[in-house]
Order: structure tokens, then sequence, then C-alpha cells
């Protein structure tokens, strides 16, 4: 039965991880042992007959592991008040709108009723 003990199983202030992520990698230290090394060695020699035959995803990972990922670069700019202009129309300024005229002989005919 749900009391508040167990729903705060955490006492406050304290982490539930007090240790934290565990500092080595357990796939780095596998691949490290000597007697791994000939698994090792066919896992490269597949990932790289794959890029061999075109398999992209094979060329990234490899690309990935001998010069690092490409950094992702985000540009955050001020918000602004302008309208995004979408497209252009040849001879037509942003600033230049169109309008439309009321010609001069039209008169309000709503009046006559």
């Amino acid at each position: 039965m749900a009391n508040e003990n167990n729903l705060k199983p955490f006492k406050k202030g304290k982490s539930g991880n007090p240790g934290g992520r565990p500092k080595w990698k357990q796939i780095t230290e596998m691949l490290k042992n000597p007697e791994n090394q000939e698994k090792l060695a066919e896992v490269v020699n597949v990932v790289y007959e794959r890029a061999l035959e075109g398999d992209m995803r094979a060329v990234e990972f490899i690309a990935d592991r001998l010069e690092g990922r490409v950094a992702t670069r985000l540009s955050v700019e001020k918000p602004s008040d302008e309208p995004i202009k979408v497209f252009d129309i040849e001879g037509l300024d942003f600033d230049e709108r169109p309008t439309a005229a009321i010609p001069d002989n039209i008169t309000d005919d709503s009046s006559d009723s």
C-alpha cells in the first residue's frame, strides 16, 4: 500500500546515486582484453567491407571513430518584429506593399434603399 515514505524514496538533499555514473566503459574495457582481439578485428573488417560496398552508415561510423564527430553548431538570433521574407518578386521591394485604389466614380448605394 502506498504511503508517504515509499513515494519519496530518497531523503531531501541525498542523491539516489551517490557514486554517480561509472567512470569506466564496459565495452571499451572488454575490447581491450587480449582474448577479444580476434573478435574486434572481425568487427572492424565487417564495418570496413560494408563501407566499401557503399553503406553510408558504415562510412559515417568509421569517420566518426577516426576523425571525431562533427560539432553541431546552432546560431540564435534576437527575436525581431520584422516579417519573414519567404520569397522575392522581381521588381517589388519588400517595403512597397501593393495597395488597392478605390475609383472616384463609385458611390455608396446603401443610402438609396
